[in-house]
């Protein structure tokens, strides 16, 4: 991958996942200025007004449902939301949106909630807590690879099933009995997933 270079800016990668060939997916390219392009003269410091968000706007945002976003913050996983003071509605600053953004993603993982809140802990330990979060990323790499043979058994299952079903609809019920035979395996290891 090649950024287009300027002159009077660098380019800056941020990168979020992988695709399926394991290559890195540039998520957002930004142009930031390069030191040698400025003078001390350009350099000027202004606040930044924080841009304020409603509760349907950070739902929509993150793609968690309102409610979840107030359950979240009523077990601690997201810290006290701003209310604005007219109408006493949360109101999501900038930095609450980063914290969804996290928080939607490990939810999509399907992390616990109680490594969610270790895991936005950590975030504020700096290298301190970087172990601390391969560790509990380490755990759900291993959750989400149980699930996923789970799912690949599941997904056996059916495709026996929809053979067994087409040998039926052509009228060969002795070829459909011998392959649920040959394949007891599936069902055996299927019926195990509901005990998991």
């Amino acid at each position: 991958m090649k950024p287009v270079q300027t002159s009077r800016s660098t380019p800056i990668f941020i990168l979020c996942g992988f695709t399926e060939r394991d290559t890195p997916t540039v998520l957002q390219v930004l142009e930031v200025p390069s030191l040698r392009s400025m003078s001390t003269e350009s350099v000027t410091t202004r606040a930044v007004e924080p841009h304020w968000h409603t509760i349907r706007e950070a739902s929509l945002l993150c793609g968690l449902p309102e409610s979840t976003l107030r359950y979240y913050e009523s077990i601690g996983i997201l810290g006290p939301i701003a209310r604005d003071p007219s109408s006493g509605h949360r109101s999501y600053s900038d930095a609450d949106m980063n914290t969804l953004d996290i928080v939607s993603c490990l939810s999509a993982t399907g992390m616990p909630l109680e490594d969610m809140k270790a895991y936005l802990r950590n975030t504020k330990l700096g290298q301190q807590g970087a172990q601390q979060q391969m560790e509990l990323l380490d755990e759900q790499a291993l959750r989400l690879s149980s699930k996923l043979e789970r799912l690949k058994i599941q997904q056996a299952y059916v495709n026996l099933k929809l053979m067994y079903w087409s040998l039926v609809s052509q009228g060969k019920q002795e070829e459909a009995q011998a392959l649920v035979a040959d394949n007891r395996t599936i069902i055996d290891e299927v019926k195990q997933t509901n005990e998991e």
